[in-house]
C-alpha cells in the first residue's frame, strides 16, 4: 500500500526539473552507473520506500562525487534532502542542502542552486523559521531571477508568507504570476498547489465561487498526477469551501469521498484531520 505525503499547503511535489529525475546524461561509464542509481532512487521515492530511495540516492552521489560531476552532485544531494523530508528529518535535509553552498565549491549549475535554495526556504518555513525561510527565499530569488525551473515555486512561497501576514491582495498577486510560470506538464504538481493556495486566497476573501472553482481545478491535477494524499487535502478543501457557501449535500459528499480516499490510503484506519480553512 502506498503511504501518505505530508499534508501541507505547499508539497514539494516535482519542485525542479533539475531534481526531479536523473542526473543529465553522462558519457562514462561511472556516469552511467550514477544515472542507473539515481532513477532506481526516484522510482523507490515514488513508491514510498524511503530507505531503498535513500541507499540508491547515496550511492549516486558517491560516484558522482568520485567524478566530480557537480551538475550529478547538486542532483543527488537535493534528491537526499526530498527523501528525508517526507520522512520528517529535516536536520539531514539542511545538511544535504549546505552542503552544495560550502567548501570545497563546485561549479554547480545556477537552476540547481535555486533548487536547493527553494527547498532550504520550505524546509524552513514548514518548521515555523520565518526568518530563516525569508533568508533562504532571498537566496533563491537571486540566482534564479524568476528564469529557471523553480521561479514559480518561489513565487508561491512569497506568496505563502503573505497569507501568513494576512496580505492576501498581494499573495493572489504572486500566486497569479507564478501560475503564469509554472509549466502545466511537466509541473503539473506545483501547479496544483498554485491553483489550491488561490483557492484559499479566495476563501480568506469570501469568495466562495472562485474557492470552489480553483480548488476543483486543483483537484483535477492531482486526480491526473495520481497522488492520494492531495487529491484528499482538495476534497476537504473542497468541502469547507461548500459549507462556506451553504451548498451541504455537495460538502457533504467532498468529505465523505475525502475520508474514501483517506482510508485508503491508510490501510483502512482514518487519516488525520487537514487544517481547517480560515
Amino acid at each position: 500500500m502506498f503511504r501518505a505525503n505530508k499534508n501541507i499547503i505547499l508539497l514539494f511535489g516535482c519542485l525542479m526539473l533539475v531534481a526531479c529525475g536523473s542526473a543529465p546524461e553522462k558519457k562514462s561509464a561511472l556516469g552511467a552507473q550514477a544515472i542507473m542509481h539515481s532513477e532506481r532512487g526516484t522510482d523507490a521515492f515514488a513508491r514510498g520506500d524511503y530507505a531503498r530511495a535513500l541507499n540508491e540516492y547515496g550511492l549516486a552521489l558517491r560516484v558522482d562525487q568520485a567524478i566530480e560531476d557537480a551538475a550529478g552532485i547538486a542532483v543527488a544531494r537535493i534528491n537526499l534532502a526530498r527523501v528525508w523530508r517526507e520522512m520528517s528529518r529535516s536536520e539531514q535535509a539542511h545538511a544535504q542542502l549546505d552542503a552544495l553552498f560550502s567548501p570545497p565549491v563546485l561549479a554547480y549549475p545556477a537552476a540547481s542552486l535555486a533548487a536547493a535554495a527553494t527547498l532550504q526556504a520550505r524546509l524552513y518555513l514548514e518548521d515555523g523559521a520565518v526568518e530563516r525561510a525569508v533568508y533562504w527565499l532571498g537566496r533563491g530569488d537571486a540566482v534564479c531571477q524568476k528564469k529557471c525551473p523553480v521561479g514559480g515555486s518561489l513565487l508561491l512561497l512569497h506568496a505563502q508568507l503573505s497569507m501568513r501576514d494576512k496580505h492576501f491582495q498581494e499573495a493572489g498577486r504572486l500566486i497569479d504570476e507564478a501560475v503564469g510560470l509554472l509549466d502545466a506538464h511537466q509541473q503539473a504538481v506545483e501547479l496544483a498547489n498554485a491553483l489550491r493556495l488561490s483557492g484559499e486566497v479566495a476563501y480568506a476573501l469570501g469568495d466562495d465561487a472562485s474557492a470552489l472553482s480553483r480548488f476543483e481545478q486543483a483537484l483535477l491535477l492531482d486526480q491526473r498526477s495520481g497522488l492520494p494524499a492531495k487529491i484528499r487535502l482538495d476534497l476537504l478543501r473542497l468541502a469547507q469551501a461548500a459549507e462556506h457557501a451553504g451548498h451541504q449535500t455537495d460538502a457533504q459528499n467532498y468529505a465523505e469521498r475525502a475520508r474514501a480516499v483517506g482510508k485508503a490510503m491508510s490501510d483502512g484506519s482514518e487519516a488525520p484531520a487537514a487544517a481547517p480553512l480560515r
